[in-house]
């Protein structure tokens, strides 16, 4: 059919009109049937790196399992090739620091150490990265930078319960400075823990228990009174006051809690010589008490102790200097001291006299001291009296 002609353009014939349109048609359904190509490939191809990538992602988690469980089983060594081999699926810094606490935990301190510092540069501020780091330069003996590292555990951030955390932290630092001898240090630490400390008695005990590692029986006393003053009170608390109170002189403090030690029900389960100390602080705390001149007990009964450790005191001066016709230049002050008094005294005369009690008392507990550094250690009596002259105020305190 013709194409006609006009003044304003050309003007398509029917048949060239319809063969356009399916020529349009045609190529239109090429682009949409090239689209849907498209689309389905790129479905398929993504459902396949979707399958792979779950697949990889299940193996990495399979693998990060089996490294938790071997390290949490007591088995580094296989929790580091577990853990490798999730890092290979799943690079992860969770898995890095478990990977890094299994070489630690296997004794690869260097390996390990140069993992937690290249975690600790990306996160200087992670209290448990620099827990590991304190702990691994502890062990490689480099005090200053486990300090450092203690201390930036203690300042840090901590994912969960980090109040816990940091005391924990802090209390193992202290047993670090007192395993390094640095007790000053240690005492710091724990006198601060105690400061914060819930009302818990595991670790108040803990906390008591390394003050007096730390040469602190004074501030364990208080703590482990608190607990053991308590209803109900757990026999720990109780030993560790009756024992700490020993320690200080506080011979009649030490008889309370060491007698409820030994007379509880928790008694039966403690071992034969633990038992067997703490009994033998409290037969000696007991007869301490019975030879001490106690301002609370009546006149006469007091100056008849003064009396009985005059005698003591002095027999033991005695047999120290012995036949000798001269003392030891040690001891010649106190013999000399011994002659300004009186050789004889009754009970009545010593009862209206109170300096001169106090002076027989200081005579006596000088004598004790003196002999024991010129005559050795004593014993029986003597030994008690010992105990009275290191802190004589301290005896009767309650």
């Amino acid at each position: 059919m013709a194409t006609l002609q006009t003044g304003t353009g050309t003007v398509l014939g029917p048949e060239e009109r319809l063969a356009r349109r399916r020529l349009i048609l045609r190529d239109a359904l090429s682009l949409v049937t090239l689209f849907f190509i498209t689309v389905g490939l790129f479905l398929l191809t993504w459902l396949l790196y979707r399958s792979f990538t779950d697949h990889e992602r299940e193996l990495g988690l399979r693998w990060k399992t089996r490294g938790e469980m071997a390290l949490k089983a007591g088995h580094p060594e296989q929790a580091i090739d577990a853990l490798r081999s999730a890092l290979a699926y799943v690079p992860s810094r969770d898995t890095e620091i478990e990977l890094a606490t299994a070489l630690a935990a296997a004794g690869k301190t260097q390996e390990a150490t140069i993992y937690f510092t290249t975690l600790w540069e990306s996160a200087p501020g992670d209290g448990n990265i620099n827990l590991q780091l304190a702990q691994l330069y502890a062990r490689q003996g480099k005090e200053a930078l486990a300090l450092r590292h203690y201390q930036l555990a203690l300042d840090g951030t901590w994912q969960e319960n980090g109040f816990d955390r940091r005391r924990d932290v802090r209390l193992e630092m202290a047993q670090y400075l007192l395993s390094r001898h640095e007790n000053a240090s240690a005492r710091t630490q724990l006198l601060i823990a105690a400061s914060n400390a819930p009302n818990d008695p595991a670790i108040k005990l803990q906390i008591a228990g390394l003050l007096e590692q730390a040469s602190d029986p004074g501030d364990a006393l208080t703590i482990d009174r608190s607990v053991a003053d308590a209803r109900n009170a757990p026999i720990a608390a109780l030993e560790g006051a009756g024992r700490n109170a020993f320690s200080l002189g506080m011979y009649r403090v030490a008889s309370e809690y060491l007698g409820r030690a030994l007379s509880g029900p928790q008694a039966a389960v403690l071992p034969d010589k633990e038992k067997m100390a703490n009994r033998d602080m409290l037969d000696t705390s007991l007869h301490v008490l019975l030879l001490y001149p106690s301002l609370n007990l009546p006149p006469r009964s007091r100056a008849e102790r003064i009396l009985s450790i005059r005698k003591i005191a002095r027999q033991r001066l005695t047999d120290c200097t012995g036949t000798a016709t001269s003392a030891p230049p040690a001891l010649a002050g106190i013999v000399s001291r011994w002659a300004q008094v009186p050789s004889t005294l009754t009970v009545s005369q010593l009862e209206q006299q109170p300096d001169l009690e106090q002076t027989i008392l200081q005579l006596a507990y000088d004598t004790e001291t003196a002999t024991a550094e010129s005559c050795g250690a004593p014993s029986g009596d003597d030994a008690l009296l010992l105990r009275i002259a290191h802190n004589p105020n301290a005896v009767d305190q309650t």
